[in-house]
């Protein structure tokens, strides 16, 4: 058994300086007279359609600061007069001579795109294919939670886009929604998710089966250095999915409005499962590090030192990874059995339960992760960071105790059992803050 190792709640962030360098690859931009902090989340999905409107609310956050990070990327003016089809054979040239491996920011966007996916017959890649609109989905729901994210959005469902995602050095949080039916106990996981998180000082967000199945054993949202998702129907019944997988670390979201097609321009849709929950939780925590990092004056992407990868640096001090998840922890909301509407889980809600009052944790883990200000789950985190308030939420000692051992559970399983993992027989400090 690990024993629980103390976390400062209070992370002093001062300033820093940076220097601006050169914009490779990149048509002519303005100069800005200062970089600015900024967050990336990067979404390992099917495709996207950088044409819909939801990608284009404000001004983008891709500056030529953020360009820089990402050598050889090829900014793409799309034409858009809301007529897909038409807009598409516009711009049919360039969706021809699309690179594999080559990262191209749709101007006017927050979204920077990159393929490691074969080319299909009817459609470039990048591009979602017709029928498979679940990347649009996934990157609208971490831009819904955090409009100012950098989304990178990387196509391909393999080994290769997710070592990309999780060992690219601007990259903060990698989102995945996708995995075994079942969570059955296959021994791998996501490609370099543990280099990503433990060594490389990034965030990793990853759905739990859309089943009752148990989800530490599963590879995309099991492994101890995850954050495990499942589902919380939210602004409806306020009930947890009993449909989503368990034993997990946080709920979410499960059913939202958002982008869903692959040949419009508009428009929203109605859609469900950890696929969508998970992202929104992935762009609530790059919402909360990038208050920390204008707190800090942090600018670009995680910064290892000595073989530990931090979020924010300020002078020798260094908010970790392992730090912002303890403050989510503490900061996520426990749901009420009063706050159940059972006409709405009757009538709309068909698969949602209340969230028992005696031991909400079992449930729901830490709790509700939302970007909703009626929850304060970002005032909260930010306060326990030390950024801004004072702190008012904490987590029982019973709720502490389960998922503790739900964290040694796991350890257990992809330190000693799963022989595929890159956590296999390692003998590293762990690095995860015990409650």
């Amino acid at each position: 058994m690990r024993l629980p190792r103390p976390l400062p709640l209070t992370v002093l962030l001062v300033a820093l300086p940076v220097a601006l360098g050169v914009l490779p690859g990149a048509t002519a931009a303005p100069k800005t007279p200062k970089a600015t902090p900024r967050v990336v989340v990067a979404d390992v999905d099917s495709g996207i359609n950088p044409y819909h409107s939801t990608y284009y609310r404000g001004a983008s956050e891709v500056t030529p600061a953020v360009l820089r990070e990402f050598p050889g990327v090829q900014t793409v003016r799309l034409t858009r007069t809301g007529d897909f089809a038409r807009d598409y054979a516009a711009d049919k040239a360039f969706w021809d001579a699309v690179e594999p491996g080559r990262p191209y920011w749709f101007e006017g966007t927050n979204v920077i795109g990159i393929s490691f996916d074969p080319v299909a017959e009817d459609r470039v890649s990048i591009l979602a294919d017709a029928g498979d609109e679940h990347g649009v989905g996934t990157s609208a729901a971490v831009l819904d939670a955090n409009p100012e994210a950098v989304v990178l959005f990387v196509e391909g469902v393999n080994a290769d886009s997710e070592a990309y995602a999780f060992t690219h050095p601007a990259v903060d949080v990698v989102t995945t929604s996708y995995g075994i039916p079942g969570s059955p106990p296959v021994p791998q996981h996501l490609e370099n998710s543990y280099v990503g998180a433990v060594q490389r000082g990034k965030l990793h967000f990853g759905a739990a089966d859309n089943s009752p199945a148990l989800s530490p054993p599963d590879g995309t949202s099991g492994p101890w250095w995850t954050i495990g998702v499942a589902g919380f129907h939210e602004g409806s019944s306020g009930g947890r999915e009993a449909l989503s997988g368990n034993l997990v670390d946080v709920v979410s979201d499960f059913t939202q409005d958002l982008a869903y097609c692959s040949d419009c321009e508009s428009g929203t849709q109605s859609v469900s499962g950890t696929s969508f929950a998970t992202p929104r939780s992935a762009g609530t925590a790059s919402r909360i590090l990038l208050e920390a990092r204008r707190k800090a004056g942090h600018l670009g992407g995680p910064v290892v030192r000595e073989g530990i990868g931090s979020l924010a640096v300020a002078g020798s001090l260094q908010l970790t990874p392992w730090q912002l998840r303890r403050a989510f922890e503490q900061a996520a909301y426990y749901p009420t059995a009063a706050e159940y509407d059972a006409e709405t889980g009757l009538t709309e809600d068909l698969t949602s339960v209340p969230v028992l009052d005696p031991a909400p944790w079992l449930q729901t883990g830490w709790g509700l992760f939302t970007p909703d200000h009626a929850y304060a789950v970002m005032h909260e985190a930010l306060a326990h960071l030390g950024v801004t308030g004072t702190p008012t939420r904490t987590k029982s000692a019973e709720a502490c105790a389960f998922n503790n051992a739900g964290i040694d559970a796991r350890h257990a399983y992809w330190d000693t059992v799963a022989v595929g993992s890159e956590s296999f027989l390692t003998t590293d400090e762990d690095p995860y803050l015990y409650c």
